[in-house]
């Protein structure tokens, strides 16, 4: 077997979001006030504790992981750092057994980035003729607590005192989405970093990179188009956009053309297939919904929903598409734009509770049948 044919495989199944992580904070795009400030923390050997937070896929993991690359060499990574998910282990048990062995163990002399003789790359690069890269080896070991908004508020006091017991030979990296469910004696032990959401114009500029990296194929003159459309589907989030395009690439190998004649070429991306792919409700199913709304007959709202719990769509993600129809719709006027806007937020609200999807999307239709109602009286 041939080394092209034996690393095919693996290059396939391998997640485009880990592929392109970025390997070093240089990489990081957009975030360059944190970037900065870490990298001066590391030159001046000051690291703190962090705390980052911010929306879903914004680059927390990521920086959390080049920062620990920046730090050590391949070989000290594996001894100095300690990630876990606290959305899996998240009791008090695992930060009194696992979390405190780890942050108590003695950590080695390790030779400072100054010393002649081990300023090299251990991973091969230095032996093969490449610049030798030094690394600051810290007196110190690193843990990273991902997903920490998880962690009971028992266990996060129990983590308090730990932090404070073993600071000299452990740092800690927290990451979470809501910094409001870090106690605060917890979130004061740390510097805290907010991540903001990708601009879409970076967010295009490194899904563009990929595309073209891993060869992905569009129909011609539309790449701007399908690209567009996945940064809109992901809603600012850079890992659902790889993600969604890693998808698109794989399925779209068995799509020949959307009336099946093999009009168009075979493996591209079309723009209308990626809102199913994504499991969002596609556009002519709202517009059923709505007509039935204007029709101002609950027999055809009632048939309308029966349609979309029949297809298998997420109340939810009707709800949203529906909340922006709504609000931007002329035949409404603009406290019934506010009433319905407030009854699908309380439907969404309920949803998350556990809430039949029938049942609250009847009771936004009936609303809405009322409102359109109103307005045409008006």
């Amino acid at each position: 077997m041939s080394t092209a044919t034996s690393l095919h495989p693996q290059s396939a199944i391998t997640p485009w979001v880990e592929k392109y992580r970025p390997k070093s904070l240089t990489d990081v795009s957009h975030q360059s006030e944190v970037v900065s400030t870490l990298q001066n923390a590391v030159e001046t050997d000051r690291l703190p504790h962090l705390l980052l937070y911010g929306p879903p896929g914004t680059g927390k993991t990521s920086v959390a992981l080049a920062l620990c690359r920046t730090l050590w060499d391949p070989e000290s990574l594996k001894r100095r750092v300690l990630e876990l998910n606290a959305s899996d282990e998240r009791g008090i048990s695992v930060v009194r057994d696992k979390i405190k062995h780890f942050a108590s163990l003695a950590v080695g002399d390790q030779p400072k980035a100054g010393a002649a003789g081990d300023r090299r790359q251990r991973d091969g690069t230095a032996a093969a003729g490449g610049d030798p890269k030094s690394y600051p080896n810290p007196p110190f070991k690193i843990i990273i607590l991902d997903e920490a908004d998880t962690v009971t508020p028992d266990a996060q006091a129990a983590l308090r005192r730990i932090i404070e017991a073993t600071s000299k030979i452990t740092r800690f990296i927290l990451i979470c989405n809501y910094v409001t469910r870090i106690i605060d004696p917890l979130a004061s032990r740390c510097a805290k970093f907010r991540f903001q959401a990708l601009p879409p114009e970076s967010m295009k500029a490194r899904l563009t990179h990929i595309a073209h990296s891993e060869g992905c194929r569009f129909p011609e003159g539309e790449e701007e188009d399908v690209l567009d459309e996945i940064l809109n589907l992901s809603g600012g989030d850079m890992r659902r956009a790889v993600t969604s395009l890693q998808s698109a690439h794989s399925l779209s190998g068995a799509v020949v053309g959307a009336d099946g004649g093999g009009g168009r070429a075979k493996g591209v991306i079309r723009k209308d297939a990626l809102a199913e792919m994504a499991g969002l409700p596609p556009s002519n199913l709202v517009d059923g919904l709505v007509a039935s709304l204007k029709s101002g007959k609950f027999d055809a709202m009632e048939a309308a929903v029966m349609n979309v719990i029949a297809e298998g769509f997420a109340a939810q993600h009707v709800l949203q598409d529906l909340s922006k129809r709504c609000i931007s719709m002329d035949g409404l006027d603009e406290m019934s734009k506010a009433d319905l806007s407030i009854r699908i937020a309380e439907a969404d609200k309920n949803l998350v509770d556990g809430a039949d999807e029938v049942l609250q999307l009847l009771a936004v239709g009936s609303l809405g049948l009322r409102c359109f109602a109103n307005s045409s009286a008006a």
